[in-house]
């Protein structure tokens, strides 16, 4: 993907999260649980934000440029929007609207399914000397996650492995990739000639500038006694958005790790997937390094491997060392642990038809190849990788595959797809073999077919619905399948007892069929908002929404133009007053929606506004813009 193209613009600090954990347990689920067990960070707020994060360097076509204005400057996620009170005189002082203030939201899919959260509403502003240029991601998913990420310090076996975190999320790591949209009018000119040189060369699409954008995550502390509770590290980069290339994967040729085993010496490291790229333009190798290499602890610096040489072996075979690598904790925290080597015509011709591995000098911490290319060199993953479809017969849902070939979309590739409903202790579900998962009634709910890839490496998926998947239980709303997606080229696998890579498969969650009330009664509205007002603490100390009294007042009042709307900005049902209604109606990358969890079918939605509607319509109800 373009990050890793030039101009390219690095940045690091830490990261804030605080999302509610009592929605992770799928007994929780059950009515006749009434007092859920808090787990951890019970008043979250799902929110995510970049905490004293900066520019750490920038690359031009000429190499890292010190001197560019950008370098030190912050890089920040909350956007904050200062407005006028509704009325007020061109005198009167400008107030904060508190509709406009709302940092991004992080959430999961589902309780079966915590490993790919997404994150909504992720503004993201570059500070150039004085102008700034802000822009809204499209909502990135965690990719190729792992929680072996740090050296433990007694063994690999689990149980010595927590170091005092719950859940281990100290030893975890993983990356999200999306895109920056940003308006054409919203990007002034700059002092900066990397923010200048990036804005003529990426791609512009409906009147917005795109900007790739990939971070990773690692470090994070979650529990009351760290010294810096819920954050964590993050480095990250910036770059172009070429044609024909994905998105929201990289699209380039991948190392995987050397084989693992829980039964390796402690001071064995691990190693997960590492992206590199053949830059024929500027006779470059670029490896991104930053999800791949075992920390010594957590958000700490990598693991030492004495020199880390870069290596090509041809079909003959022939071995040709092309040089080595920086993977120092400078290199991390300067420019994201993005390593580049220089190489010549002719090693760019070797690279082309041969392998590359990366091995480290040292011998005695296991095989010395730690990352290499796999044979055949085929690579694929989906491009959105979460789906939320009503369950209604004949729903349908699409996204894309990209395949490639060394690195070249590789087209007429027909790829093998294949539907999982999930269960509790299968490969990849966020739970317990306790835990039942989907109920029967889930079998044969949906159905998934893949087009061959086209000229540019794209295929698509088709997710159809086929009959009503009914729900897990009357808390948890519709069922979890895996469709996964395999190279029909390889060995089968058995998904049953192996996970499939995260970034070939999809988590679809599908809502069970619910009947449009347009004259709901408080008891149905009630039994809706029950599982948030458990599963969720703090919105119960904003309003309880299982109190009618309470329901009533938020669904009435205020009037829209308290939040900065003009008169003519109405909702569903045209409905222009209510907070619930309100927050309720927001985009999905909105980070103002409710609910938070992005859970709730359409049409309960909508019996949820037909209850506000018929409430704003009773006589004698007169809503009040200051309320």
């Amino acid at each position: 993907m373009s990050y890793l193209d030039i101009p390219r613009i690095h940045f690091g600090g830490r990261f804030f999260t605080d999302p509610s954990t009592v929605n992770n347990d799928p007994a929780h689920y059950d009515p006749s649980v009434t007092n859920p067990s808090p787990w951890q960070t019970p008043l979250g707020q799902h929110r995510f934000e970049f905490v004293n994060c900066r520019i750490m360097s920038v690359m031009g076509p000429n190499g890292f440029a010190p001197d560019d204005p950008l370098v030190g400057t912050p890089i920040t996620t909350v956007v904050t929007t200062v407005t006028q009170p509704p009325g007020a005189g061109t005198a009167a002082p400008a107030a904060p609207n508190p509709a406009t203030i709302s940092p991004a939201k992080i959430v999961d899919l589902d309780v079966y399914q915590q490993g790919i959260p997404a994150i909504y509403g992720l503004n993201i502003t570059l500070n150039a000397g004085s102008t700034a240029v802000t822009g809204l991601a499209d909502p990135p998913t965690l990719n190729q996650f792992w929680t072996n990420s740090v050296i433990p310090t007694r063994s690999w076996d689990p149980g010595d492995y927590d170091q005092d975190s719950f859940g281990g999320d100290m030893n975890a790591c993983g990356w999200f990739q999306t895109v920056i949209r940003i308006p054409v009018a919203n990007w002034p000119q700059t002092s900066s000639p990397i923010l200048e040189t990036l804005k003529a060369n990426t791609q512009t699409v409906s009147g917005q500038y795109l900007v790739s954008l990939k971070f990773v995550l690692d470090g994070f502390q979650n529990t009351a006694e760290d010294a810096q509770p819920l954050t964590g590290r993050i480095v990250g980069t910036l770059g172009p958005v070429l044609a024909n290339e994905p998105l929201y994967n990289p699209g380039q040729r991948t190392l995987l790790p050397r084989t693992f085993s829980s039964k390796d010496p402690w001071n064995f490291p691990s190693f997960n997937n590492c992206i590199f790229k053949i830059d024929t333009k500027r006779n470059k190798l670029v490896f991104d390094l930053a999800n791949s290499i075992c920390r010594q602890t957590a958000g700490g610096d990598p693991v030492d491997l004495g020199i880390l040489n870069v290596f090509v072996t041809t079909p003959e075979p022939v071995v040709t060392q092309l040089g080595s690598i920086d993977y120092s904790a400078f290199a991390y925290a300067n420019n994201a642990h993005i390593a580049e080597l220089s190489i010549t015509p002719a090693q760019i011709a070797l690279l082309q038809q041969g392998k590359v591995n990366l091995a480290m000098s040292y011998t005695n911490i296991g095989m010395q190849a730690v990352l290499s290319e796999p044979a055949p060199n085929i690579q694929f993953a989906v491009e959105i990788r979460r789906m939320q479809l009503e369950g209604n017969v004949g729903t349908t849902g699409t996204t894309t595959v990209y395949i490639s070939q060394n690195g070249v979309p590789l087209a007429g590739k027909q790829l093998n797809i294949l539907v999982e409903s999930t269960h509790g202790g299968m490969p990849g579900v966020t739970a317990g073999p306790n835990d039942p998962g989907n109920t029967p009634q889930a079998d044969g709910a949906i159905s998934a077919t893949i087009t061959p890839s086209n000229a540019k490496g794209i295929a698509t998926v088709s997710v159809n619905v086929l009959k009503d998947p009914g729900s897990r239980t009357p808390e948890l709303d519709g069922q979890l399948y895996f469709i996964i997606i395999s190279d029909p080229d390889q060995p089968v696998q058995n998904w049953n007892q192996v996970a499939p890579p995260q970034d070939q498969m999809i988590s679809c969650k599908v809502f069970s069929q619910y009947p449009l009330n347009q004259n709901p009664q408080w008891e149905e509205i009630e039994t809706m908002m029950a599982p948030y007002m458990k599963l969720y603490p703090f919105m119960k100390t904003r309003i309880n929404l299982t109190d009618p009294d309470s329901f009533k007042l938020f669904a009435i009042n205020p009037i829209w133009f308290a939040y900065n709307e003009p008169p003519t900005n109405k909702g569903p049902l045209g409905i222009f007053s209510g907070a619930i209604p309100y927050y309720m109606s927001r985009d999905m990358n909105d980070p103002r929606l409710m609910p938070i969890t992005r859970d709730l079918s359409y049409n309960k939605m909508m019996t949820l506004m037909y209850y506000c509607k018929n409430l704003q319509a009773t006589p004698g109800v007169t809503t009040n813009p200051t309320t």
